[in-house]
């Protein structure tokens, strides 16, 4: 799942690495093969291409399973914190059918019902890519959803794995890794989910949170294919980052400007990024006032305060009213 809205395909590029170098590989030797330019942002389009070189380099069979095993659920941003966030598998399935497109370009993932409902199957193709490509991507993306799969459901679930493709001599390989059963040469890609885990809580539930991640996943969906100014694109990447605010310098690396740029770009805007923190801040924090139970000290330390009477200041500042006044004047 190459989130979009993140585009921090650097990280991904990093743990490719550290499983070259735990292979033996020279990582300056890698680097060199594959051409990777790491003094810049790497771009979605060239992501494909490197992995290829890399795969090609290392003759790793399964390096994409296990890329796909050491991605925290932090990289998906909000949509990976809303998934995390669903209360039942059948929740999941309404989050994967509304955001598809915050998955990624060309990549399509379909869940599906047997006509006899006995399991769930999560299908994935795409439509780009060269067919050595579209193998390593698309054991990438079974691998992350696998990984997000245990988390949701605390392990506690068989999951069954079907590969297109031939690699009859990697099923063992695979298995180890990834800890299900795996099938190759079969008629599409895809992860076989039991049916009665639409019948369970989810151990990851959590309604309060659910709640921001998706109104973070729908400004993400409405802000994709839109040209934005930049006080606009910053709020989004702010939004998106959940919890854990960037500075400056992280949102104009996600930009591909420099931070002076951003800074300039912002002032002709007639705003700051300081102002923009404060208006995306005030704006979750009206939401978890207002849609949850947690105390005024949980939702400062969510927006990244160290005290809660910093949070109090800031929010009168921003409302003319306390937290508590704005919370039972909304309640």
């Amino acid at each position: 799942m190459l989130d979009p809205s993140n585009r921090n395909l650097n990280l991904l590029i990093d743990k490719l690495l550290d499983i070259s170098r735990e292979s033996g590989f020279s990582t300056e030797e890698v680097i060199k093969y594959a051409k990777i330019d790491l003094s810049k942002p790497i771009q979605e389009i060239e992501f494909p291409r490197i992995i290829e070189y890399v795969y090609n380099y290392t003759k790793d069979e399964a390096l994409m399973i296990k890329l796909g095993q050491r991605v925290d659920v932090s990289y998906f941003g909000s949509f990976g914190f809303a998934l995390l966030s669903c209360s039942d598998f059948k929740e999941t399935i309404r989050l994967l059918n509304r955001y598809q497109l915050l998955l990624g370009t060309g990549i399509n993932l379909i869940v599906l019902s047997d006509s006899q409902k006995s399991k769930y199957s999560l299908r994935v193709s795409m439509n780009i890519l060269n067919n050595l490509q579209k193998k390593l991507i698309t054991e990438l993306v079974i691998s992350q959803a696998i990984y997000l799969l245990n988390i949701i459901t605390n392990n506690k679930f068989k999951f069954k794995i079907s590969f297109q493709f031939k690699g009859i001599n990697n099923k063992e390989l695979y298995e180890s890794i990834l800890k299900c059963d795996v099938e190759f040469n079969q008629l599409h890609n895809e992860i076989s989910v039991p049916v009665d885990i639409s019948e369970k809580l989810l151990t990851s539930a959590n309604s309060a949170a659910h709640i921001i991640f998706e109104e973070q996943c729908e400004e993400l969906l409405r802000d994709l294919n839109k040209i934005e100014n930049f006080s606009a694109a910053a709020r989004r990447i702010l939004l998106q980052a959940g919890d854990d605010f960037p500075d400056i310098k992280e949102v104009a690396f996600k930009l591909y400007i420099s931070e002076s740029t951003l800074r300039r770009r912002l002032k002709e805007e007639s705003t700051s990024y300081r102002k923009i923190c404060d208006e995306v801040r005030n704006m979750l924090a009206k939401k978890y006032l207002s849609t949850t139970n947690l105390t005024v000290s949980d939702i400062a330390t969510l927006l990244n305060y160290t005290e809660a009477a910093s949070f109090r200041r800031a929010f009168v500042r921003w409302n003319k009213l306390t937290p508590n006044d704005y919370r039972h004047s909304n309640s």
